[in-house]
């Protein structure tokens, strides 16, 4: 578990930051959704107030080793070609390739990254292969290694300033999943119970959802007391996945497994940090999350 503080300087009270979730994309399946992930990167390398953070399972990090789970025709195209040589130089080494590929993608948008979230699938490398691919691609990548989770302070200064307003978000890759409409919230609802945090990000289940926001009463700890309780709010959400469900072409675990459809859509967090969110309430800054379609 990580700790850590970024700082983020503000020029007016208007200024509104945008932070996005990258996660389960699994790089290097048939199936990976490449080109709206590329979109999604285009997006925020024109924004100069957008952000971003990993959420794991970034590359598919299955060896042919792994008989199990390995699939030979699951392979994308580029695995494979465009000749002889570049096929032999990727399955030399297919994670290796993957990681090449995904540093390749993401690379316009290293410097506005908050740290990388490691997945089941970077865990599993280290564990049955002794291969710290989730430590090599951070440090490949020059970002931040956040470990399994972790708790970020979002310090907003204005004109270079002190520190005025603060938003706490929390951020794992998540366990579990569960094919029912009511699996994904429930499994958001007890992670907000845990954690005391504005924002709260979980994935793993490539589930798209977005919780209604979990409010707490409460009275301020100091000054008059109000004539009404003071309302805290929490927001969750799972960013869902960068991975179609029915591809054509060979089939895959997904459809051999008949998973429902999930949507490749992704969370967009829109913080305005020196707008209050609630006039009755404490001097929260406003927070919106919602879906974004790429």
């Amino acid at each position: 578990m990580r700790l850590i503080d970024i700082t983020i300087p503000c020029k007016s009270r208007t200024d509104s930051f945008f932070f996005y979730a990258i996660g389960d994309v699994h790089l290097g399946t048939l199936n990976c959704a490449e080109s709206q992930l590329k979109r999604l990167v285009g997006r925020i390398s024109k924004d100069p107030k957008a952000y971003w953070i990993g959420g794991g399972d970034y590359c598919e990090c299955i060896k042919p080793s792994e008989i199990s789970r390995y699939e030979a025709e699951g392979l994308p195209d580029w695995i494979l070609g465009p000749d002889a040589e570049s096929a032999r130089e990727n399955l030399r080494d297919i994670v290796a390739a993957q990681h090449r590929r995904f540093k390749q993608i993401v690379s316009p948008i290293t410097d506005k990254c908050l740290g990388l979230i490691e997945g089941n699938h970077e865990f599993n490398m280290r564990k049955y292969h002794n291969l710290d691919h989730h430590g090599f691609m951070c440090h490949n990548l020059g970002v931040e290694d956040l470990t399994s989770e972790a708790f970020i302070r979002l310090r907003f200064s204005k004109n270079g300033g002190s520190v005025t307003r603060i938003v706490k978000l929390f951020i794992c890759h998540g366990h579990g999943g569960g094919r029912t409409a009511g699996a994904e919230p429930n499994h958001l609802f007890r992670l907000a119970a845990q954690w005391r945090a504005d924002i709260i990000l979980r994935g793993h289940s490539h589930t798209f959802c977005i919780n209604p926001p979990l409010v707490e009463l409460s009275v301020p700890e100091r000054g008059a007391m109000p004539d009404e309780c003071m309302q805290y709010y929490k927001r969750a959400g799972n960013w869902g996945c960068w991975v179609k469900s029915y591809a054509v072409g060979p089939s895959t675990y997904v459809t051999r497994s008949a998973y429902p459809p999930r949507p490749l859509s992704t969370l967009e967090i829109e913080i305005t940090p020196h707008a209050h969110s609630h006039k009755d309430g404490p001097e929260q800054p406003k927070i919106s999350m919602k879906e974004l379609v790429v």
